[in-house]
């Protein structure tokens, strides 16, 4: 049905099978996939997205009668929804997401500082990882404003403009959370630049609500700085 309007399909009848599709550098504009009380692999799987291939969180079409109750929490009303049985409907709201991500695709053209490099924000309480990270990331190519706490975070978000905000889910003088909120509230335009570190199971809990990529610290440093860089771009 989708090929025969233009479509290259990749298949998958499991979670495994749909990361390792996911898994790669490919291109896709649409993902369709079944998310209700039942059928979980929908929910597993764009959890996943979330946290490793963000720029795909707006592009599920998810097939469900029956909702489970997490559900609008975690898509936080990006995704759209259609009831199984409604061919008709799944075709028209494919290709209407398939358009609108040629659509940003196209339009997206990163306008960075006056130096050529995108300007990241970085916030950590630990002097020694915010140190290392700090030269990490402008090693990457970043233009690096590191800060030791969220409401430093905040003060430097009031009077600069930035690509990319990586923020310390869980910090003693102004948590991510807290300058989430700031963003959501002053700043909204920074929110999908927006992402998480955490260190424990509970903060990556925590972090999913706003439904923004997470990163464990010390995790692969080669896929932060890929993400990092998608966010920027964006």
């Amino acid at each position: 049905m989708f090929e025969a309007r233009g479509f290259a399909v990749a298949l998958a009848a499991t979670v495994s099978q749909a990361l390792a599709h996911l898994g790669g550098e490919r291109r896709f504009d649409a993902v369709v996939a079944q998310w209700d009380t039942s059928h979980g692999a929908g929910g597993e799987v764009y959890r996943w997205v979330l946290e490793h291939r963000f720029e795909l969180r707006d592009r599920f079409v998810f097939l469900t009668a029956d909702p489970p109750p997490e559900f609008d929490r975690v898509v936080a009303g990006r995704c759209l929804t259609v009831r199984p049985g409604e061919i008709a409907e799944v075709v028209r709201l494919v290709m209407a997401t398939a358009s609108r991500a040629a659509r940003v695709t196209e339009l997206e053209a990163p306008e960075w500082g006056a130096d050529g490099r995108p300007r990241m924000l970085l916030a950590d309480d630990d002097p020694m990882l915010l140190a290392a990270m700090a030269d990490l990331l402008r090693d990457a190519g970043f233009a690096v404003t590191a800060v030791d706490s969220g409401k430093a975070a905040i003060a430097e978000l009031d009077r600069a403009e930035f690509d990319a905000i990586l923020l310390e889910w869980a910090m003693a003088s102004g948590s991510g959370a807290h300058v989430f909120q700031w963003i959501v509230t002053f700043r909204p335009w920074l929110v999908d630049r927006t992402a998480f570190l955490i260190e424990r199971a509970e903060d990556r809990q925590a972090a999913e609500a706003p439904g923004r990529p997470t990163f464990w610290k010390g995790a692969d440093a080669g896929e932060l700085i890929t993400a990092l860089r998608q966010l920027a771009a964006r």
